[in-house]
């Protein structure tokens, strides 16, 4: 895949020295308005340090209870037990709200030097939006006698104080839900309740766009685990024991193609079998690049949503390094219909499948660039040549997989 137009970078500043920025008091208004045609607000999951970019629009939020309400759609999930930072202000210093970051909450139990070290590696990643202000979140089902989570918090305010970064608020959200408790670790003690998440004008907006918000982290990564793991190892055994290579039986490209097309409509007919021969008939046949390059043309096309729903059953069949494929064609589908969070755990999954994967890691920096669904379309059409099958040549970016052998590698 190659595309004819550059894709901007997420904003980036050397960690060790980020812009200096005036620290308001917490909870004054939160302004997160952005300038004229900015890039849209980009989000980033700690755990695996990627980003996405939902489209804002404009967008002000007033107080914390706007900005708790806000970061379901800024994250393309509803996140649980989570430490979440919004940056502000980026290096252009115009008060966009830019890279929101999440992870995982520490055990209470948790020792300090792993506080410390959870607080550095999300603030080092914060910095590197170059951010004026931030804003820390701590979504945790209950409060307790005290707020939970403070000597985290305490810590992450501190790292950020260290590099200059403002502090816009500090709070513990309960849930997402409309109606959720919130309150500040600041001393102002201003706490209420979260406003209804899907009533917000970023809401709305993702909505426009076509964006999808999901339930919880969890059920995105329910989509790509495996099914059957002793299906999955037996697979991987077949694919083994035919020639020990990624090489597709002696077929060309169209007939391979054919295999393809028609799992596809037997996905859109409700008829998909995936048993043995059929998902290796598929894993072989996808691991010609040609062929990939034509079933990537089919997120493009009338069959689109049957596409994705053979990629997406792929993902949970194949064994690995086989499976970068499928997760990859899944990976285009989300971006195509602005699933930011899907995109990012389906890229996830064919990195781990196949460290180096070419398209895998083109399609990363249109997802960590501020590349709207319309926008993706586009760029794949122009990186395929507008070619709808693999019959004639497809252009790709310093050329196609770097990798043909097929080594062992440890089962799912």
């Amino acid at each position: 895949m190659s595309s004819t137009a550059p894709m901007p970078p997420a904003s980036t500043r050397d960690a060790s020295a980020p812009a200096p920025g005036p620290t308001p008091p917490p909870c004054l208004p939160l302004d997160g308005r952005d300038a004229a045609q900015p890039p849209p607000g980009r989000r980033r999951d700690a755990r695996s340090g990627r980003t996405a970019h939902p489209s804002a629009g404009e967008l002000v939020i007033d107080d914390p209870a706007g900005l708790a309400a806000v970061i379901p759609a800024l994250l393309g999930f509803h996140p649980r037990d989570s430490l979440v930072l919004v940056s502000v202000g980026g290096s252009g210093g115009d008060g966009r709200i830019g890279l929101t970051l999440r992870a995982d909450l520490p055990p209470r139990s948790a020792a300090p030097d792993e506080v410390d070290a959870l607080s550095s590696s999300v603030v080092g990643t914060l910095l590197r939006d170059g951010p004026r202000a931030a804003a820390v979140l701590v979504f945790a089902p209950t409060a307790g006698a005290d707020l939970p989570h403070r000597r985290l918090v305490d810590a992450v305010v501190e790292a950020l104080a260290a590099r200059g970064v403002g502090l816009l608020s500090a709070m513990w959200v309960q849930g997402t839900t409309a109606g959720a408790s919130w309150a500040c670790y600041t001393p102002c003690g201003c706490r209420g309740a979260v406003p209804d998440p899907d009533a917000t004008a970023l809401a709305a907006q993702a909505v426009f766009d076509g964006r999808v918000v999901h339930g919880s982290r969890d059920a995105v990564q329910r989509l790509l685990d495996p099914v059957d793991p002793a299906a999955v190892r037996r697979r991987e055994r077949i694919l083994l024991d035919a020639d020990g290579t990624l090489d597709a039986p002696a077929r060309g490209p169209q007939e391979l193609l054919a295999v393809v097309d028609a799992a596809i409509a037997d996905t859109a007919a409700g008829a998909l079998v995936l048993d043995d021969d059929r998902v290796v008939e598929l894993a072989r046949a996808l691991s010609s690049t040609p062929v990939r390059d034509g079933a990537l043309l089919r997120c493009l096309g009338p069959a689109a949503a049957a596409a994705e729903q053979l990629w997406t059953a792929l993902v949970r069949e194949v064994p690995d390094p086989e499976a970068a494929e499928p997760a990859v064609l899944l990976a285009a589908c989300a971006l195509l219909r602005g699933d930011g969070a899907l995109a990012n755990m389906a890229l996830e999954r064919a990195e781990r499948a196949w460290p180096g994967h070419r398209l895998t890691g083109l399609l990363r920096v249109v997802a960590e660039s501020a590349v709207p669904p319309q926008r993706v379309r586009e760029l794949l059409g122009q990186s395929l040549d507008g070619v709808p099958g693999p019959r004639r040549r497809v252009r790709r970016a310093g050329g196609g997989s770097a990798r043909s052998p097929r080594h062992r590698r440890p089962s799912c």
